[in-house]
């Protein structure tokens, strides 16, 4: 037996096409409790499971933009015995791409291949790689936060993808959610000690008044 998880939408009931993260047998144990064989289907489990990157913080932005497509701000953050070993930021698109259920990065910051640098990656596969002006870590993630806030909509039109609603990421919710993201992230840099007490946030941002919904 296998056992994973999924983010689920309220409204959904399909759950055939969700992207399962799988738990390794190593982080998990799982007892099946007063369920005859017969009841399986409707077992209880009485599940325990670490994370093995403990030293690692998410903080996830998902902006709907309508019934078919989504944009999900990824950040990441991770130390190591008390340093700053590296981090990703990312902006990723899921939804209908040339008629296709599809699920895509299209800009990603990190500091992967010795140097601090933009990877902006087209409809067609092509990935173009752009050294930061800054190579200084706490420098860039502020960086890379503002320049996805304020270029994103021209660098999908330019990688071509069909861009946002013009003013999608100009939303007062998106952009305090952005900057929290961004404090976050400067603090952990700053002391990485805290990484202990701050937790991984996922926060979808929808067209409602009650969209804000934190997991």
């Amino acid at each position: 037996m296998r056992v994973g998880y999924f983010f689920k939408d309220k409204g959904s009931k399909d759950l055939a096409q969700q992207d399962i993260t799988w738990f390794d047998p190593s982080e998990i144990q799982v007892t099946l409790t007063h369920t005859p064989v017969r009841e399986f289907r409707q077992a209880c489990l009485d599940v325990e499971f670490t994370h093995p990157r403990d030293n690692e913080r998410h903080f996830l932005l998902n902006l709907s933009l309508g019934s078919e497509s989504r944009v999900i701000l990824r950040n990441l953050f991770r130390v190591h015995e008390n340093h700053v070993t590296g981090f990703v930021i990312q902006a990723e698109i899921s939804g209908i791409i040339d008629g296709k259920e599809q699920h895509r990065a299209v800009v990603r910051y990190d500091c992967a291949h010795g140097f601090i640098h933009r990877d902006m990656i087209a409809s067609d596969g092509r990935r173009t790689k752009y050294e930061l002006g800054t190579q200084d870590t706490k420098d860039a993630i502020a960086l890379a936060i503002d320049e996805l806030r304020d270029n994103l909509n021209k660098w999908l039109q330019q990688l071509g993808y069909s861009s946002l609603d013009p003013h999608a990421l100009d939303q007062q919710r998106v952009i305090e959610e952005m900057e929290k993201a961004k404090t976050t992230l400067l603090e952990l840099h700053t002391n990485p000690k805290k990484i202990k007490k701050t937790q991984s946030r996922f926060v979808q941002l929808k067209d409602a008044l009650d969209y804000n919904e934190m997991i």
